[in-house]
């Protein structure tokens, strides 16, 4: 074959098909002629405005301007400007069915998701509340001492999450923070009456993200603060849209002989958080390993996002890695030039390597003087990115460190994925038995038309009126690719990106999260004594729940007699067994895997392996274990951000109190409980507090299920003088299970009629009942 069974399609320049027209006196719009009638696939219909309003292959209507190069931006830096198309403008006119993939992910919505934008507003809230504190007493590595936090060093700090959520924005430039001092000396009355007056938020209520936000804190200095922030153009708002992933040239320092001989020199001083002292001083030189647990490693996991070099129109690809660096990163761009560089004019619409390394050569604005060409150092073949590549992409935002050092001195994993693929036995780079790339079970091959001509979803491209077509698109298959074509085989590689998150899809993200594990129960009776034996088994290649440290995973175990009461449980055992598995790939409700795809991967068990990660709880060795809870006990702690309650200003911060919900023993025994996540947070006056955030540094416990591992309980209950023996077990996932809220009924399990459950996000993915006859 001659490409990789898993890659997925690419974008490129196309060129747009004139039409001529004629008058439709009913609608007062103009109609091409020699399409299909109205409401048939492939209609067209000019309105006044000069868009075009056609119809998709799902029988809707959609809107379009009337050409591909209308649908480009002229390319620019800085606020209000783009270096990328718009998902929403051009690609979907010619990847109807690809983008509609996308549109409900959450990468579409990894900019505008109401969660993450309170999660980010914390965020400026924590960062304002450290401006006025001075560092600079405390000396690290090679004399490099810690600073002050001054209102500038906000400015940048406030970038830090863009660079994974809106990485357009962050490499254009396009994203404005403003800081003013509100009062001079912040006291509870007046940051009370701010945060009421001052603050535009992103609510659960309404959000809008084409106007700015607000959020007020107050500072170590004692001042009150107000942040407003706001990316300007609209492409940038998409979050990670289709024209930023596929510009992505170069992953970094993902093997030991790759492009930058897996090395990478450091641009600026690593901290200790935004500005202590150095963890790793500028000019150090870090080096690639395949173990997370690698000092260099955890050190690159500080990095994330895009590299920024001093000319855009010469980002290194080969050779002169790390000169001419502005920011570091952990991957290279597409190079272009932009408006100003070298006299060109250049539009958004390429070049667009994407997983072919292929791209146009002109582009339809006839003032566009840039040249495209295809990146010499990109081979189809081998330099491929969902090749022996494809995690390695991934990995680069999904694997990430803090900027709180633990007490080891190593940076705090905010993100762990990478353990678990890279693991001494395996790499983090290619794809293996043991280790897929990630793109086999969240990009899986479904059928469907990866492309048509512009706002004709009836027409397919061909070299007679497209002469820059590559051959993988054109459907005459001039190079006998055969179902290896996506044009030809009528497939796409899925962009929904199904995980734990809500896409839009519910059938769909139910089944995704019953497809990453298996369950069992089973029960016995041996005179007056019930045994129960429920299993739990990690299906994925990652740990189960994910890397995210707010997911939970709560199973529970109740039995009851003839009248309904719950018996007690007198013991309880549990054992770690490891063994090979297969995951169910599931797709988005409306799609279907092609042929040529997968419908189950296998994840082999490698005994050689060794996963470790911060804070991990060894394998459960057949010993007795006990019932657990969520501590849920109240701490007054320091902080600025939202989810401390009841704030007040004292000597010039903010305190509050937080309900702790660390996982603990329970000495309840009507139920057998089990609760798996990665506590991250910080300790207190030695208290440790659940705190999933950027200001932890500390990760008390992590007892998730690692890949291939089954954990067994075995149970028993007196039922001496009892009947009608009935034992439920159920699983839930929790997706903001951090906040340690799981709301019980009178049976002991979900209360789904509570008028809060829906806003926790807990779903039943598993039950099971058995009687005992």
């Amino acid at each position: 074959m001659r490409f990789s069974k898993h890659i997925f399609t690419a974008s490129l320049s196309l060129l747009l098909i004139g039409c001529g027209s004629s008058s439709d006196e009913d609608s007062n719009i103009t109609t091409p002629t020699l399409l299909p009638q109205k409401g048939e696939l492939g209609y067209q219909e000019t309105l006044q405005d000069g868009t075009v309003n056609y119809v998709s292959y799902t029988g809707e209507m959609k809107n379009a301007v009337k050409t591909v190069a209308e649908a480009e931006y002229h390319t620019g830096t800085g606020y209000g400007n783009t270096l990328f198309d718009s998902a929403d403008k051009k690609c979907q006119n010619c990847h109807n069915e690809l983008y509609d993939t996308w549109k409900g992910s959450m990468h579409n919505q990894s900019w505008s998701d109401k969660i993450f934008q309170s999660k980010f507003q914390d965020f400026l809230r924590i960062h304002i509340s450290k401006i006025g504190e001075d560092k600079s007493g405390a000396t690290g590595v090679d004399g490099v001492t810690g600073v002050e936090y001054t209102e500038a060093k906000f400015q940048g700090a406030s970038q830090t999450c863009i660079k994974c959520h809106a990485p357009g924005a962050y490499y254009t430039g396009d994203f404005k923070v403003e800081l003013e001092v509100l009062e001079d000396v912040a006291t509870t009355e007046n940051f009370t009456n701010a945060k009421t007056t001052q603050e535009n938020l992103a609510t659960y209520v309404d959000f809008d993200i084409t106007k700015p936000s607000s959020v007020v804190s107050v500072g170590t200095n004692g001042k009150l603060y107000k942040a407003t922030y706001h990316i300007g153009h609209e492409a940038n708002r998409e979050g990670i849209n289709c024209a930023f992933c596929h510009s992505i040239e170069t992953v970094r320092m993902m093997k030991e002989d790759g492009a930058d001989m897996g090395q990478y020199v450091l641009r600026d001083h690593l901290r200790a958080g935004p500005h202590g002292p150095a963890k790793a001083s500028a000019g150090t030189i870090l080096t690639y390993s395949p173990e997370a647990t690698d000092r260099d490693m955890n050190k690159f996991f500080r990095l994330w996002g895009p590299e920024k070099y001093s000319d855009f129109a010469n980002t290194p690809k080969t050779e002169g890695f790390d000169e001419n660096k502005l920011k570091d990163g952990r991957y290279t761009m597409a190079s272009i030039d932009i408006n100003g560089t070298d006299g060109k004019v250049h539009f958004t619409g390429g070049p667009f390597y994407g997983p072919f390394g292929v791209t146009g050569v002109s582009n339809e604005n006839s003032s566009d003087e840039t040249e495209r060409v295809v990146n010499p150092a990109f081979d189809m073949h081998d330099n491929n990115h969902f090749g022996n590549h494809g995690k390695a992409l991934c990995l680069t935002c999904h694997q990430r460190a803090s900027g709180a050092p633990n007490e080891n001195g190593d940076f705090m994993e905010l993100c762990t994925t990478w353990n678990s693929v890279s693991n001494g036995s395996d790499t983090n780079y290619n794809d293996s038995t043991s280790s897929p790339k990630c793109q086999k079970c969240h990009m899986e091959r479904v059928e469907g038309r990866v492309l048509h001509q512009w706002a004709r979803p009836d027409k397919l491209w061909t070299l007679s009126d497209n002469p820059h077509l590559t051959a993988h698109f054109d459907p005459e298959d001039p190079e006998n690719l055969g179902d290896e074509s996506p044009v030809v085989g009528k497939w796409f590689n899925s962009h929904a990106f199904l995980g734990a998150n809500k896409t839009g899809f519910k059938d769909s993200v139910g089944a995704k999260i019953q497809s990453a594990f298996d369950a069992t129960l089973s029960i016995s009776e041996d005179g007056e004594t019930l045994s129960v034996t429920t299993t739990f088994q990690n299906k994925t290649t990652h740990m189960f729940p994910g890397a995210h440290p707010m997911r939970r995973v709560l199973t529970r175990v109740i039995v009851t007699d003839q009248n309904g009461s719950k018996i007690d449980l007198v013991s309880a055992t549990g054992k770690s067994t490891f063994s090979d598995v297969k995951n169910s790939v599931v797709t988005l409700n409306e799609n279907k895997i092609h042929e040529s795809g997968e419908s189950e991967i296998e994840v082999a068990y490698e005994e050689e392996r060794e996963i470790d990660f911060q804070g991990r709880v060894p394998d459960l060795d057949g010993g007795a274990v006990s019932s657990q809870k969520f501590l849920n006990e109240t701490v007054t702690i320091p902080g600025a951000d939202s989810t401390i309650s009841n704030q007040e200003v004292v000597d010039g911060k903010l305190q509050g109190t937080v309900t702790n919900v660390t996982i603990v023993d329970s000495d309840d025994k009507s139920n057998f409980t089990r609760i798996y996540g990665r506590e991250t947070g910080k300790k207190y006056d030695e208290v440790f507090a659940v705190r999933p955030g950027f200001d932890s540094n500390t990760v008390n416990m992590d007892n998730r299920l690692i890949p291939n591992e089954m954990e067994t309980y075995e149970l028993k209950y007196d039922i001496s003088g009892k009947s009608g023996i009935q034992v439920t077990y159920k699983i839930y996932y929790m997706q903001k299970g951090a906040s340690g809220k799981f709301l019980t009924g009178e049976d002991g399990f979900l209360d789904v009629e509570s008028s809060d459950e829906k806003k926790l996000l807990v779903t039943e993915v598993y039950s099971k009942t058995e009687t005992l006859k």
